[in-house]
This record gives structure tokens, sequence and C-alpha cells, in this order.
């Protein structure tokens, strides 16, 4: 690889080169075209890869060819640069990967508590989606309290600090109650280990008070959805209504998971595994994918495995054309609980305990979804049934 040159002195060294030729002295015309092609070629030797710490691999495919790829460091976890070489889009990507390299924490600083944080058992245990949503806030963290000693953590004031930055955020409640919350679990684990004596963000107050418990899917919606929907996602919706998973592990799901009549699902959040009973509604979509084996039950509109964010495009776009608003994905895990709850010929208790055990759900979350949709109506229709029947 070429040793670096200043800008100014590289130019000014190809230039000097072309001066001291034995060729007659070049008229003003002809020096101004000389500094072009020199400026050209300094520009060019830029473009073509000789940029300060590039790394070159060279690479065999699967057909056999070999490739190049650049990257804009050397080591683990560095970025490719996807521009071609020897064009002003290369140099100008790798520029702005460079300008973007996180760089170490300093230490005894929150953050070089985050990076001590992220490498714990805990936090590598975490599902990959939770990781990326700690990540993204993790990364406001830093921009607004990378550098804040340690030691000021605990002293006296910090609380109402931190609060007020988390107030800034006001605007989008639930977003703010996260962040604080991760800032708070990062002062816990340091308050655990003894790196602090005092949390200063114990029994914080939540701005967001409003729970996604409390909405399920219409009949109409859901009529909607399985009548007119794109069947690549309404397989994904009927597994989980059938199954009441979350997506994560919908997708996820493996064809062997499946021996015909059950399937058997490790719960991602949770780490539980449930074996459900495969329904008559969805067993054709299990069985099609052992028929095509399939590596996942579900697959897109190009019989590829979804990717979470996939998914979620996917998703979006066909809620928008079917109409359907004010429900979520997620919101069908409360509705197939209410739907299950109306159906099963057991006691109350029992019927909460079964739903927990198949759902994820704590026993006191599955209770308040039915309580808010089901039991509030149902008590007092079953209690006149009752009283008419006497009568």
């Amino acid at each position: 690889m070429l040793q670096p040159l200043r800008p100014r002195m590289a130019f000014v060294s190809s230039c000097t080169h072309l001066a001291r030729s034995n060729s007659p002295p070049a008229t003003p015309p002809q020096r101004r075209k000389l500094r072009i092609a020199a400026l050209r070629r300094f520009k060019g030797g830029l473009m073509q890869g000789k940029l300060v710490g590039v790394h070159k691999v060279n690479v065999k495919l699967a057909d056999g060819t070999v490739t190049t790829y650049y990257y804009a460091w050397r080591g683990k976890g560095a970025p490719r640069i996807l521009s071609k070489p020897g064009t002003k889009a290369f140099t100008q990507e790798y520029v702005r990967l460079m300008r973007d390299r996180p760089q170490p924490a300093l230490e005894n600083t929150i953050g070089s508590l985050i990076d001590e944080y992220r490498k714990t058992a805990g936090y590598l245990k975490l599902s990959a989606s939770t990781r990326r949503d700690y990540e993204r806030q993790f990364g406001a963290i830093r921009l607004e309290y990378g550098d804040f000693p340690v030691k000021l953590i605990e002293e006296r004031g910090s609380r109402k600090l931190f609060l007020k930055w988390r107030d800034t955020m006001k605007d989008s409640p639930r977003s703010a109650d996260m962040h604080i919350a991760l800032l708070s679990r990062l002062f816990a684990w340091a308050k655990d280990n003894e790196t602090i004596i005092r949390n200063p963000l114990e029994r914080v107050e939540r701005l967001h008070s409003g729970t996604r418990r409390d909405i399920i899917w219409s009949e109409e919606q859901l009529r909607k959805l399985l009548d007119d929907g794109a069947s690549h996602l309404r397989d994904v919706a009927l597994i989980a209504l059938w199954t009441m998973q979350r997506q994560a592990d919908i997708l996820a799901m493996p064809t062997l998971a499946f021996d015909g009549e059950r399937v058997s699902i490790k719960q991602g959040k949770t780490g539980a595994r449930v074996r459900v009973v495969a329904s008559p509604a969805i067993l054709p979509i299990l069985s099609k994918a052992k028929e095509d084996d399939r590596q996942r039950v579900l697959v897109n509109s190009f019989g590829q495995n979804w990717t979470s964010s996939g998914f979620r495009a996917s998703w979006r776009k066909e809620m928008k054309r079917l109409g359907i608003k004010g429900v979520t994905f997620h919101d069908l895990r409360g509705s197939a609980i209410t739907y299950a709850y109306s159906q099963l010929d057991r006691s109350h208790d029992e019927k909460i305990k079964l739903i927990a055990e198949i759902s994820g759900h704590s026993k006191e979350d599955a209770e308040s979804i039915i309580r808010k949709h089901y039991l509030a109506g149902q008590e007092v229709i079953d209690a006149i049934g009752r009283g008419t029947k006497k009568a």
C-alpha cells in the first residue's frame, strides 16, 4: 500500500516532476494542462483504494470466481465499502465510515460502563432484537453522557440531571421511558458489581401510561386480513393466532419443530419451551413446509426466510393496502388470548393457567387482557342468564 502524502505536497511533487523533464519550456496554456493532468492523477490515486487503512481482501465465491472486497479498516467488525473502487463515491463512503467509526470510551465514564456491560454474559444472552434496541438507545446515551465521570453518578443532584434529559424526549414518552430504563439498568449493574454505591434512577415514574394489552383486533379486521390478505402474510397471522407466540419466535420457527401433530417452540424472550397442538387451521401451512423441505415454516413471497425488517416492511404495506388501522401484529396475541378464553370449557383459574403456559404471558398479564375485553361484559350476561333460568 502506498504511503500517504498530504494532498498539497503530493500535488506539488507531481508538478515538480513534470517541470524537471527535459522538454522545452511550456507555454501558459500547456502549463495549465499539465497542472490539470497532475491533479487528476493525484485524485485518481485516492479513488483507487489507496487510502490510509483501507483493507483489501480477495474472496473466493461459491461458483469458484474470485472477487475483491474493501473494508474501511482491518479487524473484526470493520464495515465493508460497497461503492465501486476508483469512484468518487468510494472515497466519500470511506471518509463517512472513518468519521463514524466508534472510538474507545474514556476510562471511568458512562461510556466505559456501557462498553463493559455489553461484554457481560447477561447482556450477550439477550435476544438479537433486544440487543438491537439497546444498541440504538445506548447510542443516544453515549451522545449525551459518554464522557460523564462514573464518580458523579452517585452524587446528589444526578437523578435530577438524568430525568431532565429524559424529559427532553417527552414528545415521545414511550421512547423516553425506554432510554431512562436502560440507563437505570446500566446503573443497577454497576451497583451490583460495586462500581457505584447508589443507583440514582431507582423507582422512576414512567411518562407513558398506555399499554397495548387493551387493544385487540375486531372480527371485521381479522376477517379482512384472512380473506383478502396476501397468502405469505396471512400464514404468519394464522400461526400467530393459533400458537399465541411472539413475532420473532414465529418467523424463526424451524420446520423440524413440527412433528406431525404438535409444534415445539422455544420462546426467545423467556427461554421457555412450549408444545402446542397444531389446529386444523394451520396444519396445511405446517405440512406444506415439510413437503417443500423448507428450513423454516414461514417464508416470504420469494420463498426465502423472513428477516425481521423485511417482515415489518411487508406487514406495514399490507395493512395500508387492506385499510386496517389502529392495531399491530403484536395485538394478535391479545386477540388470540381473548378468543381462547371465551371458548375454553374450564374454570376461570384453569383457563388463565392454560393460556399463560402457551402464550408466555404471566398469569397477571393474561388475566388483565381477558378482563379488559371479555369478563367486563360476560360476567353480567352470565348472571342475567342464571337469573332468568330461575325465574
